[in-house]
């Protein structure tokens, strides 16, 4: 099984939010493959270079990224990305680009669910109807 982690969830690790940090211990003990696309990690680096202590704060991050494998943004997620942006235009719905990035990403990378606390924006997206969930659905429905 893979899961790809959106931004919103390598936050609540840093804020040490205790649900989000059991739910993806249970994911890894239970050998689950966790992706983040490369667009989470430029959004978490951003932060970390806006800290007062960047240094401290990069590396920091840098640990906590490197736990998670890397899907690199490339030809077909920049594809995917552009069909995403015209489906949204043709519906008059407006997401951060950001986001429409991930959705293509987790598409491209074949995973099987997205785990993000902001479900409503990936929900625009048809195809991803049952395949977004935030840690405590994940606890609530087990689906693991």
């Amino acid at each position: 099984m893979r899961i790809l982690v959106d931004t919103s969830i390598i936050v609540e690790i840093d804020r040490q939010n205790k649900d989000t940090i059991e739910i993806l211990k249970t994911f890894v003990e239970k050998n689950v493959d966790l992706v983040i696309s490369t667009i989470t990690v430029s959004e978490i680096l951003t932060g970390s270079y806006l800290q007062k202590d960047v240094k401290k704060s990069v590396i920091t991050a840098k640990e906590v990224l490197n736990q998670f494998s890397w899907v690199d943004v490339n030809g077909e997620i920049a594809e995917k990305t552009g069909q995403l942006l015209a489906y949204l235009i043709t519906e008059k719905k407006s997401i951060e680009y950001q986001d429409v990035v991930i959705c293509a990403t987790f598409l491209a990378s074949h995973s099987d669910y997205l785990l993000t606390l902001n479900k409503k924006d990936f929900l625009a997206f048809p195809t991803l109807k049952g395949k977004v969930f935030s840690p405590g659905d994940f606890k609530e429905l087990k689906i693991l």
